[in-house]
């Protein structure tokens, strides 16, 4: 498997992203978001695409990229939402997609998840065999 920039090898030793001090990782079919404070969660739920490191074709690496990029929507969403609230006083209808303390860190780093979704969704190839 051949990962080009944003995507790193994570201390999991699995494709992954680092972003607002945390690190993403795709790990046997599900997303693990560890924070900066040494929290971790476990994303699952969404459709497991199957790209594994031997066999892989280029079809399953832009799966597995397209996954990171809906990820990063979901937290965007969450953090617009977190915002949204702040601002008004009333409450996002995805402000709950993910627990307080991801919420929080999405919310805190918002601008480079975002930036980070788009570059991942426009640039193809960044996962390869």
């Amino acid at each position: 498997m051949t990962l080009q920039t944003p995507f790193i090898i994570s201390s999991r030793l699995a494709p992954a992203v680092n972003v607002g001090g945390a690190t993403i990782s795709y790990e046997n079919g599900r997303f693990v978001i560890d924070l900066p404070d040494g929290s971790e969660h476990t994303v699952t739920g969404m459709r497991r695409p199957r790209c594994t490191v031997r066999g892989v074709n280029d079809t399953e690496c832009a799966m597995v990229q397209s996954q990171f990029a809906a990820l990063l929507s979901f937290l965007s969403a969450c953090a617009e939402s977190r915002q949204y609230a702040t601002r008004t006083g009333r409450v996002g209808e995805n402000a709950d997609l993910f627990p307080e303390n991801v919420g929080d860190w999405a919310e805190q780093n918002s601008d480079e998840i975002a930036g980070l979704g788009i570059e991942i969704e426009e640039t193809r190839g960044l996962i390869s065999e």
